[in-house]
């Protein structure tokens, strides 16, 4: 089932973004590199951003989404972990750092910070397939397909093939 998941959140939060203040040059510099594939390159500039500015939660958490690109979950947790204590309603974190606990078959965090992201971004439609994928994969059938169907309110198309093949209709 882990070939489910959308790691969507990543596509869609780096849309337009650039950093001000200090580090803001290496961190515009990650993020030109991670756009293109090269997230090597990318957690170079971002550790030199984190090196410039340590307090600032985004620098860890897109260098965190660029070790997740590489599967270094456990990288990729530990710049989740300090971007959430810098910053405790950082709902993207949460959901990135759920994927990779999911990856680690760590279901039960994942669960939990699913349900983070989740209450911090209730509209967040990602969160809700991937958060039914690991209810699934807990066999919690029923849970799995009350999120796909909320997913599929929230426009994510995968999730209706997941509803149709999983969730039997109540007649």
């Amino acid at each position: 089932m882990k070939y489910l998941f959308l790691c969507t959140f990543i596509l869609l939060s780096f849309g337009g973004v650039f950093a001000q203040g200090p580090g803001e040059g290496s961190f515009d510099k990650g993020y030109e590199a991670y756009d293109e594939g090269k997230y090597d390159e990318a957690i170079e500039h971002y550790t030199k951003a984190i090196q410039a500015d340590p307090t600032n939660a985004s620098y860890f958490y897109y260098r965190g989404v660029s070790y997740s690109m590489l599967t270094e979950n456990e990288l990729s947790i530990k710049d989740f972990d300090v971007a959430l204590k810098l910053s405790a309603d950082y709902g993207e974190a949460y959901f990135e750092r759920a994927y990779s606990f999911y990856l680690m078959e760590e279901n039960e965090k994942a669960l939990k910070d699913y349900d983070m992201a989740i209450k911090l971004i209730p509209d967040y439609g990602p969160a809700y397939l991937n958060r039914g994928s690991v209810k699934f994969d807990m066999d919690d059938l029923d849970g799995a397909c009350l999120d796909w169907k909320k997913a599929v309110i929230l426009h994510i198309e995968i999730a209706q093939e997941l509803v149709n093949e999983y969730c039997p209709s109540k007649t």
